[in-house]
């Protein structure tokens, strides 16, 4: 669906990004992880067209189309193809209900339907934000007003979602719902995710594939068993700790 050949990105005269290579498959959830300042924000960027590159190549090409470039493609070019993106710190309008933050999400994707009713899949990935949907959306829960910024980028059927930190502030509860409901966007919905996140425990449970990121270059990749295997070991339970 989504593959990075060789990126390179700067800032300037910094050179941030180094010959980054990852790849997001069909129906499937990839995670980047590293910790601080190794460029995993840089690069969300650069997939979403908020930054330029300097050299590489980035191809998408979702289920039963022909492969595209994206690198000359404006951010907004790559929402239209079917890319999304949830910033970390669940951006919702807190002062509007459930209900009204998803119709003003769908009328956005959808400028041509005016929304009568939220659709089916919205009930089925998210039944208990549902239920307080006449709620105002700023006096939910944590996980709850996630689910919400969440549900804002699946209503109308993105290809990928870009999750930032999805993990970050999450009680023991919370996080199970988020990995189920990953979990049926990629299997039930076709539709895939790719997430950044510093918390190795829940990339485990939740992830496909990784790649790990240390100082701007793609260091190590594989499968969510790699990952188990990589965690460890005793250089990786020190990466462990310190992405946690």
């Amino acid at each position: 669906m989504l593959q990075l050949r060789e990126i390179n990105q700067a800032y300037e005269d910094q050179h941030t990004l180094w010959d980054i290579n990852l790849e997001v498959v069909h129906n499937s959830c990839s995670a980047i992880v590293g910790q601080q300042g190794t460029g995993k924000t840089t690069l969300f960027h650069c997939i979403l067209g908020f930054l330029p590159i300097m050299s590489g190549e980035m191809t998408w090409q979702p289920q039963n189309t022909l492969p595209c470039s994206l690198i000359s493609l404006p951010s907004q070019h790559r929402s239209q193809l079917g890319m999304t993106y949830v910033p970390q710190g669940s951006p919702i309008f807190s002062q509007l209900s459930v209900e009204e933050n998803l119709l003003i999400a769908l009328k956005a994707g959808q400028p041509s339907v005016l929304p009568a009713k939220l659709p089916l899949l919205i009930s089925e990935l998210f039944p208990t934000l549902i239920a307080q949907r006449h709620q105002r959306s700023g006096s939910l829960a944590k996980g709850l007003q996630y689910q919400l910024a969440l549900a804002r980028a699946v209503i109308t059927h993105p290809k990928l979602i870009l999750l930032d930190e999805p993990s970050e502030g999450l009680t023991a509860s919370e996080e199970d719902q988020l990995v189920a409901t990953i979990a049926a966007l990629t299997k039930d919905y076709s539709i895939s995710v790719l997430l950044m996140d510093n918390n190795l425990a829940f990339v485990k449970r939740v992830a496909d594939s990784f790649t790990l990121l240390h100082h701007g270059r793609s260091v190590m990749s594989g499968t969510a068993a790699d990952l188990i295997r990589f965690s460890g070991t005793e250089g990786g339970m020190r990466q462990h700790h310190s992405l946690g």
